[in-house]
């Protein structure tokens, strides 16, 4: 499934790249799910990736904290790297040009802001946790203080440009789903089959109550649980197609279906909120029922794998990328190559940061992961 989170990463920086540097980026005239849409699809491929190995890899004694710390060894160096290159930027851009450039909205606000705003701030940016909350908060200017609304985007200033990496937010819902998905996803599918009732409940409720799609259910993590447990439906539908013969063909067939509406996900007939979330949530059903196929096809595909890896630091990295060349597009008149450009520049980094700082985490990793299953095999 390498190619296809690529594809949903590569999604997200054209919207980005659309908001921040020239409307309308697109690469060679695609844009693919969009940003919504590829964000719930990679809950999905969350749910199906950890009930697998939770399945697979971590279980028996002391399988919990391996798996939390494996988790984490994933997350959290390269996400570290990128926010600490948008520190050094930001001083050096000071330093330069005196602009404090990702850190204005720090700049701006630091003589009113109170002593508990800036510690929520300082630990949300170092551990993530608590980052989706970001987008359910305000601050008063007169206080200082934090303050809940349900209107995120209203408020001035808006909280979540006090993030080093605003993307990461879906990080923060990531490291929740992992703190639980030992205790939720093995258990009988008619449990998790009413926990995600509950959750599609929840995500109704909150719409109708709030009237406003974003954030609630769309960042909200109960709303968003049922979209990482449709991933573990998902794996089960995986493990039973191992178990029964289902003929290449059909494999294939359904592949190419998926594929074909995933790259032109932008030409259906989307014409208002209502028609939206219907298409939208009838290609997630459609992607519960071919990421097992998906999966089938490509796992043995050395290529896409490495093309996989990219996913997570293209995701992580990109909003960082898009600002650095931002200026330098602007400068050389190079707008209608936006799309273009962004999504190369943030492949080269995100190349960079796999040799760099993901590969050799990884090794540590796996040999973790390794020992623990020696071990459990001398017992």
């Amino acid at each position: 499934m390498g190619i296809l989170r690529v594809i949903l990463a590569i999604s997200v920086v054209l919207l980005h790249s659309a908001i921040f540097i020239q409307p309308g980026s697109n690469l060679f005239g695609f844009t693919f799910t969009g940003g919504i849409v590829s964000i719930q699809v990679f809950f999905m491929i969350s749910g199906f990736y950890m009930t697998m190995i939770l399945d697979k890899k971590y279980v028996g004694k002391g399988s919990y904290k391996l798996f939390l710390s494996n988790r984490f060894l994933r997350l959290y160096p390269i996400y570290w790297t990128i926010a600490l290159l948008t520190v050094i930027g930001s001083v050096l851009s000071y330093v330069t040009f005196g602009n404090w450039w990702i850190l204005f909205p720090y700049a701006r606000c630091y003589d009113f802001m109170t002593l508990k705003t800036l510690l929520f701030l300082l630990f949300t940016n170092v551990a993530i946790f608590g980052q989706d909350i970001t987008l359910f908060l305000g601050m008063n200017t007169a206080s200082g203080n934090m303050f809940f609304t349900s209107t995120f985007l209203s408020t001035d200033p808006a909280f979540f440009t006090f993030l080093l990496v605003p993307q990461a937010w879906t990080l923060g819902l990531e490291l929740v789903f992992y703190l639980i998905a030992p205790f939720i996803v093995r258990r009988n599918i008619s449990i998790i089959v009413v926990i995600i009732i509950g959750s599609l409940l929840i995500r109704g409720f909150t719409y109708l109550y709030f009237g406003s799609y974003d954030p609630w259910t769309f960042r909200f993590f109960p709303s968003e649980l049922a979209l990482f447990l449709l991933g573990t439906i998902s794996y089960r539908m995986y493990r039973w197609l191992q178990e029964n013969y289902f003929c290449k063909k059909g494999q294939y067939l359904i592949a190419i279906v998926f594929y074909t509406i995933l790259i032109y996900f932008q030409f259906l007939p989307i014409k208002n909120v209502s028609s939206f979330h219907l298409i939208s949530w009838s290609f997630y059903l459609l992607t519960c029922l071919s990421l097992p196929i998906v999966f089938q096809l490509s796992k043995s595909s050395r290529f896409d794998n490495r093309i996989g890896e990219l996913s997570y630091p293209i995701y992580i990295s990109h909003f960082l990328v898009i600002l650095s060349i931002r200026p330098f597009i602007a400068r050389y008149e190079f707008q209608a190559y936006a799309g273009e450009l962004s999504i190369l520049f943030t492949i080269i980094t995100a190349y960079i940061l796999i040799r760099v700082v993901s590969d050799p985490i990884d090794k540590i990793r796996q040999s973790r992961v390794k020992a623990a299953l020696s071990e459990r095999e001398h017992r």
